[in-house]
């Protein structure tokens, strides 16, 4: 049985949700209140995460398969987590494409996509045939170098004068309906919504009781930290360049200029757009194993293959970045809240019923006896 501790489980959560998410400026549609609907959806999503706990608490020794096939019998509940696992594969694709879409935009214009994506996806498969163990020990050492690049960059950028605070004026200059709208389901589903893909690890975590207050913290400092980034973002580009930027973070860092020979900084943002990336692949994709071996019993190893070839062959089904773009903000976005609120809801229901019928018939019986 593997197992993680709390602090894994923190670090994973965090580098999780950070992922590629400040190289842009997400609730650009409500422009300079876009750091107000980051917050608002982070509130929301922290209610769900709040959910997902409780139906965690309900079996603390299982993965999401099983607390399907606990609430909603073996048969649904099972069918229900392939499905589950097709769509943490789906999510997986997504960053695979992402990752070979935004290396050709920004780095290597001239090197085919295919080999981009089959080369972060081989470093994810093997990654995932060693184990969830390795792969958090991986995402620990990937920490510092994550918290000491985004540390540099955000000095870097304060120091060269860019930030200028007047730009996330005026506020709510057209009321809230901008603000709900880039909410709900943009920022809701992306990132904070992901925090469903927990619900696979939190089971392997040694300290059961202590799952809560490490998810909670985790969550709070990089929902923190993803508000600021966005502020960033906002404070330099202002909200009309920020929405024609396909990479905002990299646009700023090209601005800075410093003496007169600190400059051409990409290379920092290719570092984090690659370790966010490599960490949501790899983690969407072991979800994916762990889920579809808690259903079909097929051992861990001999998934890793077919989910590899299933994720690497969805990722040529959008014709060009145009495409994929449409297909994720339009579509995707619209269906991933049936497994991010619908099905955690629906369990949350059906184990309040369950639970009632118990204690009802519990006081029948006691009530039977006194007789």
């Amino acid at each position: 049985m593997q197992q993680i501790g709390k602090s894994q489980l923190a670090i994973l959560i965090m580098l999780f949700m950070i992922g590629s998410t400040p190289l842009f400026e997400l609730g650009i549609k409500a422009k300079q209140d876009s750091w107000i609907a980051m917050t608002v959806a982070a509130t929301v999503g922290l209610i769900l995460l709040v959910l997902y706990i409780r139906l965690q608490k309900r079996a603390p020794s299982v993965g999401i398969a099983d607390l399907y096939k606990f609430h909603f019998g073996r048969y649904i509940g099972g069918a229900v987590g392939v499905i589950q696992a097709m769509w943490f594969a789906y999510e997986s694709m997504r960053n695979v494409r992402d990752f070979g879409e935004l290396t050709t935009m920004a780095l290597l214009g001239f090197t085919p996509k295919w080999i981009i994506m089959l080369i972060i996806l081989l470093v994810s498969a093997y990654t995932a045939s060693k184990g969830v163990e390795v792969f958090v020990r991986v995402v620990q050492l990937l920490l510092p170098v994550v918290v000491i690049s985004y540390g540099l960059l955000i000095l870097l950028v304060f120091s060269s004068g860019l930030v200028k605070l007047g730009r996330l004026l005026p506020m709510m200059e057209n009321g809230p309906m901008p603000i709900v709208q880039a909410v709900f389901p943009d920022l809701l589903s992306f990132p904070f919504g992901q925090m469903v893909v927990m619900l696979v690890f939190w089971s392997l975590v040694k300290e059961k009781n202590l799952i809560g207050p490490a998810s909670y913290k985790a969550y709070l400092i990089v929902s923190a930290f993803l508000v600021g980034m966005n502020m960033l973002i906002m404070c330099v580009l202002g909200p009309q360049l920020s929405a024609l930027t396909a990479l905002p973070l990299l646009q700023v860092v090209q601005l800075v200029r410093l003496a007169n020979f600190l400059e051409r900084l990409d290379i920092i943002v290719t570092l984090l757009l690659y370790t966010g990336l490599y960490v949501k692949i790899t983690t969407l994709f072991i979800a994916s194993i762990l889920t579809v071996n808690a259903v079909t019993g097929i051992s861990q190893r001999s998934l890793v293959f077919p989910i590899g070839a299933f994720i690497y062959g969805m990722s040529f089904l959008e014709p060009n970045n145009t495409y994929h773009i449409w297909i994720g903000l339009d579509i995707t976005l619209k269906i991933v809240p049936l497994f991010q609120i619908v099905l955690p809801l629906a369990m949350l229901v059906v184990g309040i019923r369950k639970r009632y019928r118990a204690e009802a018939a519990e006081g029948l019986r006691s009530l039977q006896a006194e007789k």
